[in-house]
């Protein structure tokens, strides 16, 4: 089997377990991240009586936003490889009573979708987690129609992000978690500049533009946002567990003083978070 194959099945697995606490805090996240799902929708210019897909939707944010735009008459596909994701997509467009959504399981590298049918496509932080991410954009361009765009973001640097890195960082300082491969699919994968734009040439879309939306995440207290980290990040949770008490408490000692950097009169903390956005036109 190959690393992309392994990576693949560790990956569909991750994200398999990581499910219920992605929809436990899919609310928080939505709020937090509206800034950048604005920017996505509004970049595909959509119309009434379109048709959009989302890969990687996760919990289905930035399409449910779409699908709203696109009454009557269009149908947004709401997608994930993961089963489990889709699943709590479908209980949140119940609760949010959104009806011209169809949900599928989707592999974006292999999208099961006719040549040229659509007339949007959405990856919020998808594509830098796929192991072949050039066959997933390739696989994009085609199914969308002729001038349709395709809206995307993905994550800048860890620096940018110290509400997500700030945890990874200290457990593998303290060797308690591997280093991440800069080259392997990850969350900070793409951070490079230029490196989506590069990307999007290689898999032939010949206009496009890349910007950057700032906003914040924040949480009412240190130790929400710890378990925030713990069901966002299976691998901080786990890393975590694995420690004797004393180290974790350590751990969390460190990251309670790096934390004052962000807090708030009211004892909450807010975190800026920074991730490129981009749209490129089939």
């Amino acid at each position: 089997m190959s690393v992309p194959d392994d990576y693949r099945k560790e990956s569909r697995a991750r994200w398999g377990g990581q499910a219920r606490g992605w929809s436990a805090q899919a609310e928080r996240m939505a709020r937090a991240t509206m800034p950048v799902s604005v920017w996505l929708v509004d970049a595909l210019g959509l119309q009434p009586g379109d048709d959009v897909l989302e890969l990687a939707a996760g919990t289905g944010d930035v399409g449910f936003l779409a699908a709203e735009q696109i009454t009557p008459g269009g149908t947004l596909i709401s997608s994930d490889f993961v089963p489990e994701m889709i699943t709590a997509a479908q209980a949140r467009a119940e609760r949010l009573g959104i009806a011209n959504v169809r949900f599928r399981q989707i592999d974006a590298e292999s999208i099961d979708q006719p040549a040229a049918s659509l007339d949007g496509v959405i990856c919020r932080w998808g594509y830098m987690l796929m192991a072949d991410p050039e066959a997933a954009l390739r696989e994009t361009r085609r199914v969308l129609r002729p001038g349709a765009r395709v809206a995307l973001a993905a994550w800048s640097s860890p620096g940018d992000n110290p509400w997500s890195s700030l945890a990874a960082r200290e457990l593998v300082e303290r060797g308690h978690a591997e280093r991440p491969d800069p080259d392997a699919p990850g969350q900070f994968a793409w951070a490079r500049t230029g490196l989506i734009g590069e990307r999007l040439d290689a898999a032939g879309f010949a206009e496009y533009e890349v910007d950057v939306v700032d906003f914040r995440v924040g949480f009412p207290s240190f130790d929400d946002w710890i378990a925030t980290q713990r069901d966002l990040a299976s691998r901080f949770r786990d890393a975590l567990d694995r420690l004797d008490p004393a180290e974790r408490e350590d751990v969390l000692t460190s990251l309670r003083e790096q934390a004052i950097a962000f807090a708030q009169p009211d004892g909450s903390l807010a975190f800026p978070a920074r991730t490129w956005v981009a749209w490129a036109s089939s």
